[in-house]
């Protein structure tokens, strides 16, 4: 009974040690790396404060053959160091603090180290020494927990590592994503009357192994990454090894994560520009906008800098994308300047990091690379400029707010070239990415159809009628007060079809249109444009990296840009694909492939991925390969009808053209849009007038918190 109260009355104490918890600086007068003795680094990482660092330093494949001995030399060092920090009475409230966020950091490294042995980055290892080192972990949390319960009559300071991790987890997305959703189910695992820590890492390797992405990536299916600034770690467990962002994003990173207001506060505070800022805060917002930003994005690059060390001369992966301010999307100049300012940022905070991390092992001579691409908005022509300009200085990029067949192969052949001109340098190109924003494609063509059906109920029965069955529809949808609003019946249209409402042709939009169109006519539509975003992934893809088309690109690059073969191929390797803006499962299972793709997805879109896989009839093999697959001309014919479509489908002129140098000739059409055009198609308008708002709303807030600061 007398050590269930001393159990009770530190639990306070432990979770207040637990919130006050801070990582001691890494370049702090006295400190430094230990070369070449893995161990004894880890060990001091954990004490300064950084398990998670202390954990992925043992995941490169130097340590193979004494892997298992290295590990059992860490936890000798913390294991005594754990028994020195026994709570005693006589302790000060200063030192008891200590005591506990020193076991705290000690039990998230243990575990930390568990999940990185069952995870996929446990392939750069020996597997007999993995699962040996993980079984002596285990040992080593049975006999830490012991202690406490000898202390203290339970676990209490194994359980708060353990919180603190389910936390991380369960903060994503406000709770919805599948990381989050997974943490609640790990969490309901340990209340049992098992080990806390043992119960934990039980429950975290059932859902690591039974999940439908460790499989897909297991088996080199396909390739995947996030489109979320937060949760990286459990995913990367399950092979993700990309992560894009943009101003939408991080300005939810915030909102899910308090901390991180309270790290910009605390970070702004030392930044070398502080005075300066503070001087005209306004004049700077961009600046500040930016920092804000990066900030937020520095656990991502710290996260995937094993996966991009151990995977530099595979895949490349392993990388962060970081979106420009889309208000100068336009300016190519002041874009590519952002650019560079960026990568001199990242790779200042990541050549500490890394001397951490990479202490005392063979890697890449160019430890200072930073893993960072730039997400370069595609939404006017001079992102043909920056995307080739970002790329002939080797740093990659990520093509975005592109939706159309001749936008994603325009900009693939700029970032071709960019690449080519750094290879001629002698530069080889870090990984890129061409996304197909899909979802908000299919969302586009479904509004434009919606508007053109209502166009036609309004001359069918009258404006008056007409009127009656949109506000209907908007009341269903929960678009009525800006539909009554509305300025005339078009505008009213406008607002009760738009996708942040009305999502699918449903029930409703059925109802509305009843007296022009039948039931199942919308449904034949809404099942055609569904696949209109798919549809144009599987050209693109087809034109570019199918294994035929592959080989005629090698050798147009090799004959236009004056490379050799290996060198052509390496370029053509380096870049992938990227479905975008997923409405449903299907949008993965369908654009599966093993070379060049990488799906990039919310952690939402993820749990409903991993649902349907749990469906009885759900056969991974029937969508391998999927990329490849076609849905019929027919879906092509009715979507035709549509002018949209067709633009978003077809080549243009210039295309062809150059398609036909490379040897590449097929029915492509010539409608799609030119550079000039894109501006003004509706995908266009709508994603960039939404991430400028983000970004003024984001800018805003930052610069509120650096005045209050």
């Amino acid at each position: 009974m007398a050590k269930k109260i001393r159990a009770s009355e530190i639990q306070n104490e432990v979770r207040e040690a637990a919130n006050s918890m801070s990582a001691e600086s890494l370049t702090s007068h006295g400190k430094s790396p230990i070369i070449g003795d893995p161990a004894s680094n880890a060990a001091q990482l954990v004490e300064w404060g950084w398990p998670r660092l202390a954990a992925d330093h043992f995941l490169f494949p130097d340590l193979n053959g004494r892997l298992t001995e290295t590990v059992s030399n860490a936890f000798r060092s913390l294991s005594y160091r754990f028994a020195l920090s026994a709570l005693k009475a006589s302790d000060s409230k200063e030192a008891r603090n200590k005591k506990i966020q020193f076991r705290i950091n000690a039990y998230e490294f243990a575990l930390e180290l568990a999940l990185n042995f069952f995870g996929l980055e446990s392939g750069w290892l020996d597997e007999w020494e993995t699962e040996l080192s993980v079984s002596n972990i285990e040992e080593v949390l049975l006999k830490w927990e012991s202690m406490e319960i000898e202390e203290n009559g339970a676990p209490v300071i194994a359980f708060a590592a353990v919180d603190k991790i389910l936390k991380g987890m369960e903060l994503v997305q406000g709770g919805a994503s599948m990381t989050s959703l997974t943490g609640k189910r790990i969490r309901g695992a340990v209340a049992g009357d098992g080990p806390v820590t043992l119960d934990f890492l039980d429950a975290a390797a059932d859902e690591i192994f039974n999940n439908i992405y460790f499989k897909m990536s297991a088996e080199g299916v396909c390739k995947f990454g996030n489109d979320y600034a937060l949760g990286l770690r459990w995913l990367r467990h399950l092979g993700f090894e990309q992560v894009s962002t943009n101003p939408v994003l991080a300005a939810k990173a915030y909102d899910d994560d308090p901390a991180l207001t309270e790290k910009f506060i605390s970070a702004a505070a030392d930044h070398p520009m502080r005075e300066i800022w503070r001087a005209n805060p306004s004049k700077h917002s961009d600046e500040i906008a930016l920092f804000a930003t990066l900030l937020a994005l520095w656990d991502n690059l710290h996260v995937f800098r094993p996966v991009f060390h151990n995977l530099r001369d595979e895949s490349g992966g392993g990388v962060v994308s970081f979106q420009l301010n889309p208000n100068i999307a336009h300016k190519a100049d002041e874009s590519i300047a952002d650019a560079l300012n960026a990568l001199k940022l990242a790779e200042e905070n990541l050549r500490v990091y890394d001397s951490y991390l990479l202490a005392g092992y063979e890697s890449p001579a160019e430890k200072g690379r930073a893993n960072l691409v730039i997400k370069v908005a595609a939404c006017h022509p001079a992102a043909r400029n920056i995307a080739r300009s970002v790329n002939s200085f080797g740093l990659g990029s990520n093509v975005t707010v592109v939706y159309t067949v001749a936008q994603q192969a325009t900009m693939i052949l700029e970032e071709i070239a960019g690449m080519a001109s750094a290879m001629n340098m002698g530069i080889l190109p870090t990984q890129l990415y061409m996304t197909n924003m899909g979802g908000r494609f299919e969302s586009h063509l479904r509004e434009v159809k919606l508007e053109s059906l209502f166009a036609s109920l309004k001359k069918k029965i009258g404006a008056e009628k007409a009127l009656k069955k949109v506000l209907a529809l908007a009341k269903a949808n929960g678009s009525e007060k800006a539909a009554k609003s509305a300025s005339n019946y078009e505008a009213a249209v406008v607002a009760a079809t738009r996708f942040g409402a009305q999502k699918t042709i449903d029930a409703n939009v059925a109802a509305a249109l009843k007296d022009i169109v039948s039931k199942t006519e919308l449904e034949q539509i809404e099942s055609d444009i569904e696949k209109s975003g798919t549809l144009v992934a599987r050209r693109v893809w087809h034109i570019f990296f199918s294994e035929r088309n592959y080989e005629k690109w090698s050798e147009y690059i090799c004959d236009t840009y004056d490379l050799g073969m290996d060198q052509a191929r390496f370029i053509m390797d380096r870049i992938n694909y990227l479905p975008a803006s997923k409405r449903k499962p299907e949008d993965t299972y369908w654009t599966l492939a093993a070379n060049n793709m990488v799906h990039t997805e919310f952690g939402n879109h993820q749990e409903n991925v991993r649902i349907m896989s749990l469906q009885n009839d759900f056969k991974l093999n029937d969508y391998v390969e999927s990329i490849r697959d076609d849905f019929g001309a027919d879906v092509v014919d009715r979507l035709s009808r549509i002018p949209d479509f067709v633009a978003g489908y077809e080549l243009n002129a210039e295309l062809k053209k150059i398609l036909g140098l490379a040897g590449i000739h097929g029915d492509f059409g010539a409608k799609g849009h030119t550079p000039a055009q894109w501006p003004e198609f509706g995908s266009v308008k709508k994603t960039l007038a939404e991430f400028k708002a983000a970004y003024d709303a984001f800018s805003a807030r930052m610069l509120k918190e650096f005045e209050k600061a």
